[in-house]
């Protein structure tokens, strides 16, 4: 009936339009969603309801990419920054069993990452937050415990400690792990969390899967360009992009400064049809499983 209404419409120029209704008022109500192969548990505010039951294969990409770097490193341990609830790892645990550490610093999070990853075999968990150094920031939290963004400001009495993930990697003993797929998703803290890890990038070249949402670095005054464009100093070549919906868009050499800040410059969560993108580095010792991958999104 609802495609009827929607067909009817759609000849007098009208359409549907999906709002958030995951409102602040529902985050004591719990959602039972299916991720990929399996059901998790979501807090009711969380938006994710919406995109994994209208978009089932949101996010797949990361379960297709995890399955390829595991076809040549047979030993990979994947590191999931800003493991949410556990959505990520549901699909990559869809695609493949391997090992997976997720860190999530968020009290709320971190709970139903614990309860949802319980269905899972070989899953470390770290409750951490992570930045570019050690140290204790005062902050702002806005979505908690469902996509939360965290914005320093010295207005604010609550505190953070931030530690990088290189110390983290390090005091678990897992820095000499095979660690040959690195996601990161923390909401404009991403590019800040590369620059910790740069141990673990110099000494595993992982594949590094990470957003790149400008809105949010705007709100930090942080420099994602910067941090992207040093990569080629650890042997990245390229970066592949998705928009905010993980459909595959192109691929840039990453010397290609002008069209990587016009496409930076495009992305907006307000105006544009690009609310953010995810980005996809493999490191040059890696081409082989990069087009691979590459052929696969495309033709996806």
């Amino acid at each position: 009936m609802k495609k009827i209404i929607r067909s009817v419409l759609n000849k007098f120029g009208y359409d549907f339009i999906k709002i958030n209704v995951h409102s602040q008022d529902k985050a004591k109500k719990i959602s039972k969603v299916k991720v990929g192969k399996f059901q998790i548990n979501m807090p009711g505010n969380n938006i994710q309801i919406s995109n994994y039951k209208y978009e089932p294969d949101v996010n797949s990409q990361l379960g297709r990419l995890a399955k390829i770097v595991n076809a040549k490193y047979s030993q990979l341990e994947v590191i999931d920054i800003g493991a949410n609830v556990g959505d990520t790892i549901a699909i990559i645990k869809s695609y493949i069993d391997i090992p997976i550490i997720g860190i999530e610093g968020d009290e709320i999070c971190y709970k139903f990452l614990k309860e949802n990853t319980s269905q899972f075999n070989e899953i470390t968990l770290i409750k951490q937050f992570l930045g570019e150094k050690k140290q204790s920031i005062n902050v702002a939290f806005e979505k908690n415990g469902w996509n939360t963004t965290i914005i320093p400001t010295d207005a604010s009495t609550d505190s953070i400690t931030l530690q990088t993930l290189d110390e983290v990697l390090t005091t678990n003993n897992l820095l000499s792990n095979n660690l040959k797929l690195l996601k990161i998703d923390t909401e404009g803290f991403d590019t800040i969390i590369l620059r910790g890890s740069t141990e673990l990038i110099k000494n595993q070249k992982p594949v590094i899967y990470f957003e790149y949402n400008r809105s949010n670095m705007d709100a930090i005054k942080e420099n994602g360009l910067s941090t992207l464009f040093s990569l080629v100093n650890y042997g990245y070549k390229n970066v592949i992009l998705f928009d905010n919906k993980g459909r595959y868009i192109t691929k840039i050499d990453l010397l290609n400064h002008n069209l990587i800040n016009e496409m930076h410059n495009y992305s907006n969560e307000n105006n544009s049809g690009i609310a953010y993108y995810d980005m996809c580095l493999f490191h040059e010792n890696d081409i082989d499983i990069e087009n691979i991958f590459l052929n696969e999104e495309r033709n996806n």
